[in-house]
């Protein structure tokens, strides 16, 4: 191609500025002006002869060019008329048919995006942009490529058990398990984890998450803080209200849920608005998760499938919706806790085909409960009795070869072995043990007691008196429970209702409540210490806070459901902060679900809930894995009250505060109709002692129960710190590889992006006045503060924490590589300065970039076994006699890139047409040696990846054989996914991503 001067009416032009107008022709001249018409966006532009922003497009033989009416054609040779070209062509197939294509008859909608149509029309860019979209596109192969990204993309710890769960189930297609730690211990966390991993890998794009309606707002932040997951929520009222305009619009048909890729929204829509079941059960989910599963009950039996009744069941609809959905993860109280035969109803609706017969499961679940002692023994090295070890075996053999088992066996008490030897066999026991365990790989359980790392707990009570007011509230509502418990929000409430003046004159509740009054003793006993107070109401959080921060003049911060998360954000921070922070944070039930307060160790208990799962967790916001301190817990309680009873409950019948109570529900649960007729009671002789001391009998008993019946193989199967540590060190080896810090400052430079570095490794970025485009991905108008460090970003919540997942930086990616900027750039170097050995007697030097194209669904996960996926050459013209090293030649340039000057498109267009034939011999070659290497690197790819898939098919054949929770669907989706690997790489191809000339100043 070549550049041209002169103008005359006919003559094809592309614009520098405006490139997305498409090919323009010269419509009209004067000794001054020149106009252009682009007539496939039907545009017009005017412009001063000597300072056109244009750049001529002419094509020489070889060219691929496309006529007006879509035909496209090769050029032979361009001839020259009147200033003006006509291609003499033939076509793709016909070569033998002539054909004279003037070029006013070129086709309008010209784009030049391929690298080496930009360099020969002129379109030629800063150098920057050439070496932004190298460092983008060797980026993106090693994040891809990395097992851990979404392992590593969130906000939070790097906390061993969760991301162990995380790691073993995300890998799996279409997962189907049920994540049942016990309280506090992270499993929205696991499951978020397990989400976005498996987004970041393609095994799922669409998901559906169902909540109980109060944790709707609570799952919607925490997805969007800690994983920068959008979920579109589907309230109730949003389902309402998108019902009424489907209606209006006549558009019943629609199935509004498949307009959204994630979705949240809850079991009780489904129950008061049933055609939003219907919609949710052809969603075509990728993933389903549930939480509070426990509270899903099977009381269908006995209906018929598609009674009213077998429609009104919770548990009902979301087992459709599970079966409808190709992976399935629920959140649930451990078994404990919910009952065997409603536990048994939860495996069925993960994989009804195995759990088919309740009988059936319970006499599978015998043979190990009836192996726990043996098992506890095998575990923790303890000689076996002969029993032990002839029921060792009779279970073993049921599914293994009978020689070696009672090889195995017979070594763990011989004398004759050595310490290791038998060590060696009661590992291998274990393992046969775990891969036969009845849910062993589709439930996951861990608890305080497997688990290490956690502080103690402190309790302080501190009895008041209590006000007549609330005394005299609780009397004239004397069926109230709320009256005892939180008579505060039932005295506002009350308050609200009498008329103005009456309102007026009644005095506020903080202004007569003891317990504000020792708050504010309180906070002056610590005033250098940080202070959580959660209580169960939002009006009284919200209340308490002003009066503290307006009336006492106290540092404090509120956080309750109705904030937005941009107010909980700065709350937080606010609360964080080291200087000029709130001393105090006051939270309700609600508000704090989910926050970090690692760094504070008093938590006040305003009042006390009468759920113990409530109760722990509050607590839990402070008793976490990596607390340093001991926890204080003061709970201010008014004498002779509700309050105080429920004091005397939680620590002599449950024991609650200051340890984790694993049976406390379900004692609860069964005195829960007796404790509430104690705290209505006025009464001395209520028989309180009585029932802590049977509660207290009971709590023991089920503890003890619980230990008894303890399945510590499935609490192997469900942790292996091992495996977890060194999954910990790839996602810290990969972080600190791999950060996108160097990556996106480069970025900001490179679109006018202003950023300023803070002295705690933050960052504040804003829209810098010479930004480029005009819309910055995630950036908002009035900027943000984001970190690369992940323990600032766990402190201060307020402060985005950039990954390589995170949507700014995926979304710059996408638009710099996307963007045909910087697909071609030219660079003037000076030899002297630097005196390069390898550039000596070379005046041009070629750069390209090429990646391997291959038309792979993510969900194929090509780049796992696409290691080298991208290739960078550096070439100049060599003497017959003499070979440059491609390496010495690539250092020479790294060392020169600081050196590097542009120059005007203009000027660079003119170098390009003059070294026109170097140019294209160097690309020539350059082409000829990516073709090579992608030969090789798809030739190892796929005898990588056909290695690596069938051992991975032999294993789950083999642990099918012992394990039926080996899902048939998990198998075949292995075999298709080795097939299709093998027809995407025998189609793979290679791109020219960019070329960089440079050119030696004279």
């Amino acid at each position: 191609m070549q550049k041209n001067t002169i103008f005359a009416i006919g003559q094809r032009w592309l614009s520098d500025s405006e490139p997305e107008l498409g090919l323009g022709i010269v419509a009209d001249l004067d000794h001054r002006t020149v106009t252009v018409s682009f007539r496939s966006c039907d545009q017009t532009r005017c412009y001063a002869k000597d300072q056109a922003p244009l750049n001529r497009i002419a094509f020489s033989a070889g060219d691929t060019i496309t006529a007006c009416t879509g035909e496209q054609l090769v050029v032979i040779e361009a001839i020259e008329f009147n200033d003006t070209l006509v291609y003499h062509a033939h076509g793709l197939e016909d070569k033998d048919d002539l054909i004279k294509l003037p070029e006013s008859l070129l086709s309008d909608t010209l784009v030049l995006n391929k690298p080496s149509e930009r360099l020969f029309t002129g379109q030629i860019d800063n150098a920057s942009w050439f070496y932004l979209r190298k460092q983008t596109i060797e980026h993106l192969s090693l994040i891809e490529r990395s097992k851990v990204l979404g392992l590593c993309s969130a906000r939070t710890d790097l906390i061993p058990h969760q991301l162990y769960i995380a790691a073993e189930v995300a890998k799996r297609y279409a997962p189907r398990v049920m994540l049942a730690d016990e309280v506090g211990l992270g499993k929205t966390i696991e499951a978020g984890l397990i989400l976005q991993q498996q987004l970041a890998n393609g095994l799922a794009s669409r998901v559906l998450i169902i909540v109980p309606e109060p944790l709707l707002h609570q799952w919607l932040v925490e997805m969007l803080r800690r994983f920068n997951l959008q979920f579109s929520l589907f309230s109730e009222e949003r389902c309402r209200e998108t019902m009424q305009a489907m209606i209006e619009n006549e558009d019943t048909q629609h199935n509004p849920l498949m307009d959204e890729q994630l979705v949240l929204t809850s079991v009780d829509v489904f129950q008061k608005q049933p055609e939003w079941f219907d919609y949710a059960i052809a969603g075509e989910w990728d993933l389903c998760i549930v939480d509070e599963a426990h509270h899903l009950r099977d009381d269908s039996e006995g209906h018929a499938e598609g009674t009213e009744s077998e429609k009104h069941n919770d548990y009902t609809r979301v087992k459709r919706i599970a079966d409808s959905s190709k992976g399935v993860l629920l959140l649930t109280a451990t078994p404990e806790q919910m009952g065997r035969k409603n536990h048994f109803a939860l495996l069925q609706l993960l994989d009804p085909n195995r759990f088919t017969q309740y009988e059936a499961y319970q006499q599978e679940h015998a043979h190990y409960t009836e192996l726990a002692e043996t098992i506890n023994a095998l575990i923790d090295g303890d000689e076996l009795s002969p029993a032990q070890l002839k029921d060792l075996s009779k279970l073993l053999v049921s599914r293994h070869s009978p020689e070696s088992v009672a090889e195995m066996t017979a070594s763990l008490n011989d004398k004759a072995s050595s310490e290791e030897q038998r060590q060696e066999s009661a590992d291998q026991l274990v393992r046969m043990l775990l891969d036969q365990h009845g849910t062993g790989r589709i439930l996951f359980r861990n608890t305080r007691r497997s688990l290490t790392g956690f502080p103690e707990r402190h309790l302080n009570v501190y009895e008041l008196e209590q006000p007549p007011q609330y005394q005299e509230l609780q009397s004239a509502m004397p069926d109230s429970l709320d009256a005892h418990l939180k008579p505060e929000s039932i005295y506002i409430s009350e308050l609200t209702k009498r008329e103005d003046d009456e309102a007026n004159n009644a005095p506020q509740w903080t202004s007569f409540d003891a317990r504000v009054k020792w708050l504010l003793q309180f906070l002056k006993q610590h005033k250098d210490e940080k202070i959580l107070l959660i209580c169960a109401q939002d009006v009284s959080a919200i209340n308490l806070e002003r009066y503290l921060r307006v009336n006492e003049g106290v540092r404090s911060s509120v956080f309750h459901r109705h904030m937005n998360i941009i107010d909980r954000d700065r709350a937080a921070a606010y609360f964080a902060s080291n200087e000029d922070s709130a001393q105090i944070l006051i939270c309700s039930e609600i508000g704090s679900e989910g926050r970090n307060f690692q760094f504070c160790r008093h938590l006040i208990l305003f009042d006390l809930p009468l759920n113990p799962d409530l109760l722990e967790q509050r607590i839990g916001r402070l008793d976490r894995i990596g607390q340093k301190n001991t926890i204080e817990l003061h709970v201010p309680v008014f004498k002779d009250s509700a309050q105080e009873k429920l004091v005397h409950w939680y620590q002599d019948a449950l024991n609650a505060f200051e340890h984790v109570s694993p049976a406390a529900y379900r004692v609860y649960r069964q005195f829960q109709q007796e404790l509430e007729q104690v705290i209505l009671s006025h009464s001395k002789e209520d028989n309180f002692q009585d029932l802590l001391e049977r509660a207290k009998e009971l709590n023991s008993q089920l503890n003890k129960e619980l230990e008894n019946g303890r399945d510590r193989l499935l609490e192997i199967n469900s942790f292996n710190r091992p495996k977890a540590e060194k999954t910990i060190a790839k996602i810290e080896a990969f972080e600190a590889a791999n950060t996108p810090e160097q990556y996106l400052r480069d970025c900001f430079d490179t679109y006018g992006i202003h950023y300023e570095q803070n002295s705690d490794e933050s960052y504040i970025l804003k829209a810098g006045e010479d930004m480029i485009v005009s819309e910055f991905p995630a950036l908002p108008d009035e900027g943000l503060t984001a970190t690369f460090n992940r323990g600032l970003s766990l402190h201060r919540e307020d402060i985005q924490f950039l990954t390589w997942q995170h949507p700014m930086v995926r979304s710059l990616m996408d638009m710099t590589l996307d963007s045909p900027q910087g697909g071609a750039a030219l660079s003037i170097y000076a030899q002297g300065k630097l005196d390069e050995p390898v550039l000596r007697d070379h005046s041009l030097v070629l750069e390209t970039v090429y990646r391997i194209v291959a038309p792979a669904p993510k969900e194929l996960q090509l780049p796992k076994f696409l290691k080298q996926n991208h290739f960078h050459f550096a070439m100049v013209k060599d003497k017959q006699d003499e070979r440059v090293d491609p390496a010495e030649l690539k250092l020479a340039l790294d060392n020169m890139r600081p050196t590097l000057k542009s120059i005007d498109k203009a000027n660079a267009a003119e170098l390009v047409s003059e070294f026109n034939n170097e140019i294209t011999e160097l690309l020539s070659r350059a082409n000829k040696l990516a073709e090579h290497r992608m030969a090789k690197s798809v030739e190892t790819a796929a005898t990588k990846m056909l290695q690596i898939q069938t051992n991975e098919i032999k294993r789950l054949v083999a642990l099918k054989k012992v394990n039926p929770n080996v899902r048939d669907s998990e198998l075949n989706f292995l075999k298709e996914q080795t097939m299709q690997l093998h027809q995407c790489l025998k189609q793979a191809s290679v791109e020219l991503v960019a070329v960089h000339v440079l050119v030696r100043a004279d």
